[in-house]
């Protein structure tokens, strides 16, 4: 999922240390990505309903589906978070994908609600972290 670098399997025996060593080896399912929404293509949708685009002022929480298609017919993973950052000028997201979908530029579908309808948002894989300013190493 992207988080090895927080474990130290060559510690003293530890629960689940047996099935991260195997997870290491054989590669893991997910991977935790980031994803930035085409905020042009959801200005389109929420135009279907005569609404004006809405951009998340906080961040959410509310595991949205991520699919491969429009049709939403293939689910690959979810969306753990997202908000709208002013720095970026961007609506970033967090999500946890099959690890075939895990690279950067790949095309995604976001599931949106609007107006009671699900939707699909399409959004691309981007490299972690979102902002990586070089002033922050030093």
């Amino acid at each position: 999922m992207g988080l090895g670098w927080t474990v130290k399997l060559d510690k003293p025996y530890f629960v689940g240390q047996a099935a991260l060593r195997q997870e290491k080896t054989v590669g893991s399912k997910e991977k935790l990505v980031g994803l930035v929404v085409d905020v042009v293509a959801l200005e389109e949708l929420y135009g279907r309903f005569q609404m004006p685009l809405h951009l998340p002022a906080q961040s959410w929480n509310d595991g949205r589906p991520v699919y491969s298609d429009t049709g939403q017919n293939r689910w690959i993973g979810r969306a753990t978070s997202g908000t709208w950052s002013p720095i970026l000028k961007q609506y970033v997201v967090m999500a946890r994908v099959q690890s075939a979908y895990a690279q950067p530029g790949t095309r995604l579908y976001l599931e949106e609600t609007i107006e009671s309808q699900r939707l699909p948002a399409p959004a691309t894989v981007v490299k972690l972290p979102f902002f990586d300013p070089p002033r922050k190493k030093s």
